[in-house]
């Protein structure tokens, strides 16, 4: 099985938050672009997700996430 994902750079901390009730979309997926920028993992915002450490990663070009949006189921 091949999965092909087409990501675009985050390019601020609002693609994060919910515009209608103003809170994180939790379960959202991203990608981390990794240091050496060969490999990236994949993240699912939380409410234990860092906000100024991501924001800090959305000003490096660090962060991605699809061009279609992608929940994560929580149980």
């Amino acid at each position: 099985m091949e999965i092909t994902l087409k990501l675009k750079p985050v390019m601020s901390i609002k693609e994060f938050v919910d515009k209608q009730t103003k809170t994180r979309k939790k379960g959202l997926v991203y990608f981390q672009l990794l240091e050496g920028e060969s490999a990236v993992i994949t993240r699912v915002i939380s409410d234990q997700t860092d906000k100024l450490w991501l924001i800090r990663m959305i000003k490096q070009r660090k962060i991605f996430m699809q061009t279609s949006q992608n929940i994560a189921e929580s149980s």
